[in-house]
């Protein structure tokens, strides 16, 4: 895996720095679906918070009382600063410059006890004595808040561990409404914005030069560029995004030390997508149905009583297919305007859903829904994840095609069942749990996101009940 690949990777990892344990279809997915966490837009351009004016004075940095105001601007700069007003006028373009969010009022104790109890997950995966995904231990009081954005209740923070091996980004709607959160390391936290891949604004990064004071960000799409909030250590944001959030990609990164002299400009590079094929001579093969005679009620190794498997969905074919649909046409009208969508085979070759597509596996409860889709010549899969009616709540979806072994790779959030299996066991952190088994692919739970990864040995058993298939995987062990 190249290092292109790697810093992608690096991207695309939402809510927990992944170990790269994955290949090219995987990585580009991960790149290119809009994770749980994230919202796409109906309108075209998103609402942002912009800066609080203060006194006639714009706030624009963590690092900066906000009863003082940015200095005037040395002639011969790239910026020019309203010293009555705190506006940014970019010199090179003549644009007057959208402010940065507003500094959080909260106490860094205070943002500390909130993203803490958000937090209560991983806390309660380490007590379990189950693997985590990093050893830098729950937010608490001796993490650093590195920048904080927001008011009284809306809140966006950057926070680094002690062992300053973790950076985590907490978002919170209210103060007992989280948003979403996510830990990565420093090197896959600064790697977000090499690249013009798409980021969400609450995101967050990093200008790696010293004294860096202001960022200016030129944003695909967006006329005039934007200032982020910037923190210690030069981690940036911009802020909460509100109902209107929208993934961006940035075109341009500049920053400026405190007298308003640039620092820092770097264009993040385009990113060339390894190509994807779908072989046209070869069609997925699912293992043989069978039914179980000894049907598992209790664990054969420990004599526990399993879970049973995840609920079949009620909803019709048609209107998972309906639903599914709302997130596919996101992809196709994204085709040929740049990015890693571009002209990538797996996206068009058995083009959008329809409802002649099979629905081979279904589960959930009410909105919530986790399906698998098969095109019609049976050679791409989609993969869809959805938490709410429509695609304008949280959903996470994902396509691949066919292998030459006739086989759909196994992503770690659904499988296929293995030949001579009946029935399945996953071990999941929460005891061992009856795979649902349909139309020869299984899952075992509603598997969104990413939080919760653990390896996890599957167990397969023959129709008589005994072990035939036994195979550990990296999986989601999310049941939301």
């Amino acid at each position: 895996m190249n290092n292109d690949i790697e810093h992608l990777l690096a991207t695309a990892a939402d809510d927990t720095d992944r170990p790269l344990h994955t290949d090219v279809d995987d990585l580009l997915v991960r790149a290119r679906r809009s994770v749980r966490r994230t919202r796409i837009a109906t309108a075209a351009t998103a609402v942002l918070t912009t800066a609080a004016i203060i006194g006639g004075i714009a706030t624009w940095s963590a690092t900066r009382p906000m009863s003082q105001g940015p200095a005037g601007t040395p002639p011969g700069q790239t910026i020019t600063v309203d010293v009555k007003t705190g506006r940014i006028v970019d010199n090179e373009t003549g644009r007057t410059v959208v402010p940065a969010p507003p500094v959080s009022p909260l106490s860094d104790a205070e943002v500390l006890t909130r993203c803490g109890r958000y937090d209560q997950a991983f806390a309660r995966r380490a007590q379990a004595e189950h693997r985590t995904a990093d050893a830098a231990g729950p937010i608490n009081d001796r993490w650093t808040v590195l920048v904080k954005s927001g008011d009284q209740s809306v809140l966006n923070t950057l926070l680094l561990s002690p062992d300053r091996s973790i950076v985590s980004t907490c978002t919170m709607t209210s103060p007992t409404r989280p948003d979403s959160i996510s830990r990565t390391s420093p090197a896959n936290f600064a790697a977000r914005n090499q690249y013009r891949n798409p980021l969400t604004p609450q995101d967050g990064f990093r200008v790696p030069v010293p004294g860096v004071a202001r960022v200016l960000l030129d944003i695909a799409g967006e006329s005039s560029p934007r200032e982020a909030l910037v923190g210690a250590d030069g981690y940036a944001t911009l802020g909460h995004p509100g109902k209107h959030s929208k993934l961006i990609i940035l075109n341009r990164i500049r920053g400026f030390d405190a007298n308003g002299k640039k620092v820092y400009d770097q264009t993040p590079k385009p990113f060339t997508a390894p190509a994807r094929t779908v072989d046209p001579s070869v069609t997925v093969e699912t293992a043989t149905p069978i039914t179980p005679v000894v049907v598992l009620t209790k664990d054969p190794e420990t004599g526990k009583p399993l879970a049973p498997p995840p609920p079949v969905s009620p909803l019709t074919d048609d209107q998972i297919t309906t639903r599914c649909r709302g997130v596919d046409d996101i992809y196709f009208k994204d085709l040929g305007q740049g990015g890693v969508n571009t002209d990538d085979g797996v996206i068009k070759a058995a083009g959008p859903v329809t409802k002649d597509w099979q629905v081979a596996l279904k589960t959930g409860t009410g909105n919530k829904l986790t399906a698998v889709l098969v095109s019609p010549d049976k050679r791409v899969y989609a993969w869809c994840h959805m938490l709410t009616a429509t695609a304008k709540g949280p959903y996470d979806y994902s396509r691949a095609a066919v292998q030459a072994d006739g086989k759909f790779a196994d992503k770690g959030v659904f499988g296929m069942v293995p030949e001579g299996v009946a029935q399945l066991v996953v071990d999941l952190p929460t005891g061992p749990t009856r795979a649902l088994i349909s139309n020869g692919y299984y899952i075992w739970g509603l598997t969104g996101g990413n939080s919760g990864i653990k390896t996890v040995l599957i167990r397969g058993y023959d129709a008589q009940g005994k072990q035939v298939y036994a195979q550990k995987k990296s999986i989601d062990a999310d049941f939301d």
